[in-house]
């Protein structure tokens, strides 16, 4: 394995342990702040983390400007629609259903790169759909689906589409810029459904909070997230990303005290043989 595949690897690592993190903390935000608000707030902080390289970048990539525009669209959806569902699930059953990115990333990559899964990359994709379900308590007795876990669904599809997109973009273009675009652009498209409604009087924790989500969750997540595709094919990053649901599920049990079961358990620990089998698996291109 290449040094630049193993680094990609332990960066991803690092980011869906901060990700998986702000399941918990988004729910609880959601009693003081509208997921409109909470989407424009985050990504102001964002914007202004990502305005420095976005001038930057801006002079060498403008041909680029206008696709990465679309791909911050796309990121927006995603982020849109998984804090609105929240508002309407638990952050466990959020995670897992965020995390069925993994079952139709290999989807938009075969169609998009002509990307075909190896026997390890199947293999470790049903491991890891069956490790989400149980970490999540999901069985066939009660695979019930309300609002809020069908708005997570727009999420894990579009989720997977800006994993395909940044994955061909990170060949030719800055990282650095991608990110920044992205960045600028979510908060740009989160203006109009805000409504103008700017509330100021929030809990001091929770302007804490939003400086958190925007900089750390937000600009350098995805920053992380850019290197990373840039070096991993989207198949293999997909899986390693569910180690997201697995922290979700750790933080949920213990600052939401939300059930963690035998199952939850085991569940994890099958997320976490999916992902190595990952790491191990090459893709096989058409």
């Amino acid at each position: 394995m290449k040094r630049n595949e193993i680094k990609a690897i332990l960066i991803i690592g690092i980011m869906t342990i901060i990700w998986g993190g702000t399941f918990p903390l988004v729910k609880t935000m959601l009693r003081y702040i509208s997921p409109e608000m909470l989407i424009t707030y985050r990504f102001f902080f964002s914007a202004l983390f990502a305005l420095p390289a976005f001038v930057i970048g801006l002079r060498k990539n403008k041909k680029a400007f206008l696709k990465l525009l679309l791909l911050g669209g796309i990121l927006y959806i995603a982020y849109f629609s998984q804090t609105v569902g929240l508002k309407y699930t638990t952050a466990s059953k959020g995670g897992f259903i965020t995390g069925l990115y993994i079952i139709f990333t290999p989807m938009f990559a075969a169609v998009m790169i002509k990307e075909k899964p190896t026997f390890k990359l199947i293999l470790s994709l049903i491991i890891s759909v069956i490790g989400l379900a149980l970490l999540s308590g999901i069985t066939i007795h009660n695979l019930t689906l309300n609002k809020g876990d069908l708005i997570i669904i727009v999420c894990a599809i579009t989720f997977a589409l800006q994993i395909v997109l940044t994955n061909i973009y990170a060949k030719d273009i800055e990282i650095n810029f991608i990110t920044a675009t992205q960045m600028i652009a979510v908060f740009l498209f989160s203006l109009p459904l805000s409504g103008g409604h700017f509330v100021l009087k929030l809990p001091l924790w929770v302007w804490i909070a939003l400086a958190f989500l925007g900089s750390v969750a937000g600009y350098l997540a995805i920053l992380a997230e850019t290197y990373g595709l840039k070096y991993l094919d989207p198949d293999r990053a997909a899986i390693l990303f569910t180690f997201e649901p697995v922290f979700a599920g750790i933080t949920s049990f213990v600052f939401l005290k939300e059930t963690l079961t035998k199952a939850g358990i085991i569940g994890a620990v099958l997320i976490l043989i999916a992902m190595w089998l990952a790491v191990k698996a090459k893709p096989q291109l058409e």
